[in-house]
C-alpha cells in the first residue's frame, strides 16, 4: 500500500460547523465555550476553492470521503507473481472455447478495462458477430471495492469467483455453449476445461501457479484450481483503481490544479441534487438496486431487460439495476446497462428530469433528484472529471503475448 493512499475511516461532519454560517447570518459570530462571549467572525473563503477543512474529518467535503487503501486480503496476501499470473491469465486467447477470446476483449486495459461499445460479441458467437451480449460490459476500475457485481448481481460470491466466472458464461465459452444458450452459465463444465488447460494442454502453467501460490495444481482438484485461478485474476485487477485524483487531494485540503465548477459540482452532487442518495461513499455507489426507468415496459406491459428481478423474483425488483461507481466515469463511456448514452452529461439527464419516473415501478428515490439545468449539470460533469485517477502503472496494461507452454 502507498504512503500517499488515504485512511478508510471516514466520520459524520460536526454539527457545531454546519451552524456556524446561521450564527453568522444573525450577527452573532462564533461564541466560545469557555467564556461565552464573541468572538471576531472568521475570515471568509476568497473562493470555493479555499472551503475549509472539517475538523471532524479533515475534509472540505465529508459527504465526498476519499478512495480508501487497496483492500489487502488475508486468504491471498498480494505479490507480483500472482498480479503477473493473472495479467497472463486475463490475455491468454488459449483459455476460451474457440482459442481466440480473452477477458482483455470486452475489458481493454488501455480503454479504463471497458471495451467503449455498448454490447460485446461473446466467444460463444465466434466466427459471427452474432448474437452479442445483451449487457453493457461496465468497467472494472475499482471492481477490487466492489461488495455486489454485475448488473443484477446475477452468481455474486466473492471477487475471486467473479473474475473468473466469465470462463462459465458465453464470453468464453470454455464449456462449448451454442448459440441457443442465451444467458446460461455453465460452471462444473467450466472448472472441468480450465483445469484440462492448465495442468495438462498448457502444462507450463503449473510452474507459473507454484511460482505464485507455492501450490502445484497438477496435485489439486477442478474447485482448487478454479479458485486458484481467480484469486490470481483479483490479484491482477487489484491494480486497476483510481487513487491520485485530484478531487480526493483537494478535499483533504492540498493545493491542486482543480476548477470552482468542479467544486460547485461536488457541492450540488453531495447537496441539493441528492446525487449522493444512490452515489454515496467512497466508491460513491450504494451497491444497492433501484429502478431509475432505464428498462421501462412498452406498450404491452414487458421490459426489454427486468433486471435484479430475473434474480430475486421479486416484483419490486424489475427493472431494478445496480447502482454503479462513479470513479473514473468519466472516460468509461458509454453508461446504463445497455450501454445506450455515451457521455456523463446524458446520463446526469437522464437522472434529474422526468424520464427517471417513467416506468411505473420507478424507486421513490429517484424522487429526490431534481431536475437540473445546464449549468448545474456541467458542474456535476467537472467534480466527475476530477475523481480521475493518477496513471495506472503501464506495466499492468501491457497486453501479455508470451504465455506458458
Amino acid at each position: 500500500m502507498s504512503e500517499a493512499e488515504p485512511s478508510m475511516t471516514t466520520r459524520r461532519p460536526a454539527i457545531a460547523p454546519l451552524l456556524l454560517p446561521l450564527a453568522v447570518a444573525l450577527g452573532l459570530g462564533t461564541v466560545s465555550a469557555w467564556s461565552g462571549c464573541a468572538e471576531p467572525d472568521p475570515p471568509e473563503a476568497e473562493s470555493l476553492l479555499e472551503l475549509p477543512l472539517d475538523p471532524e474529518t479533515g475534509l472540505r467535503i465529508p459527504e465526498l470521503p476519499p478512495l480508501p487503501p487497496t483492500p489487502q486480503w488475508p486468504d491471498n496476501p498480494y505479490s507480483e507473481a500472482k498480479a503477473e499470473l493473472g495479467q497472463t491469465l486475463f490475455f491468454d486467447p488459449r483459455l476460451s472455447g474457440s482459442g481466440q477470446a480473452t477477458c482483455g476483449n470486452c475489458h481493454l486495459a488501455s480503454g479504463g478495462f471497458q471495451s467503449s461499445t455498448p454490447t460485446d460479441v461473446p466467444d460463444r458467437s465466434y466466427p459471427m458477430l452474432a448474437p452479442a451480449l445483451h449487457r453493457n460490459a461496465p468497467s472494472l476500475l475499482n471492481i477490487v471495492y466492489a461488495p455486489m457485481m454485475r448488473w443484477d448481481g446475477s452468481h455474486f460470491t466473492d471477487l475471486y469467483d467473479m473474475m473468473v466466472l466469465p470462463y462459465a458464461e458465453s464470453n468464453m465459452n470454455l464449456s462449448q455453449l451454442g448459440p441457443d444458450a442465451g444467458e446460461f452459465v455453465d460452471v462444473p463444465g467450466a472448472k472441468t476445461a480450465l483445469h484440462h488447460k492448465l495442468t495438462a494442454e498448457f502444462p507450463g502453467y503449473v510452474e507459473r501457479f507454484e511460482l505464485a501460490f507455492d501450490t502445484d495444481i497438477s496435485e489439486l482438484d477442478e474447485d482448487q484450481v478454479w479458485r486458484l485461478a481467480g484469486m490470481a485474476l483479483a490479484s491482477y485487477i487489484s491494480r486497476a483503481t483510481t487513487h491520485g485524483s485530484r478531487f480526493d487531494a483537494w478535499n483533504r485540503g492540498e493545493d491542486v490544479d482543480i476548477s470552482e465548477a468542479a467544486v460547485r459540482g461536488a457541492l450540488l452532487f453531495s447537496g441539493e441534487a441528492n446525487c449522493t442518495a444512490c452515489h454515496s461513499g467512497p466508491l460513491l455507489s450504494d451497491f444497492e438496486f433501484h429502478n431509475v426507468s432505464t428498462s421501462p415496459p412498452g406498450p404491452d406491459g414487458t421490459r426489454p431487460d427486468e433486471g435484479r428481478y430475473l434474480v430475486t423474483g421479486d416484483e419490486a425488483d424489475r427493472g431494478a439495476f445496480l447502482t454503479p461507481m462513479l470513479r473514473g466515469s468519466s472516460k468509461t463511456s458509454p453508461y446504463l446497462h445497455e450501454g445506450i448514452i455515451t457521455s456523463v452529461r446524458g446520463v446526469i439527464e437522464q437522472k434529474s428530469g422526468a424520464a427517471a419516473t417513467v416506468d411505473p415501478n420507478y424507486d421513490p428515490i429517484v424522487t429526490l433528484v431534481p431536475e437540473l439545468d445546464a449549468d448545474q449539470v456541467s458542474d456535476i460533469v467537472e467534480f466527475l472529471k476530477s475523481l480521475e485517477g493518477a496513471p495506472i502503472d503501464a506495466k499492468y496494461l501491457d497486453v501479455v503475448d508470451d504465455f506458458p507452454e
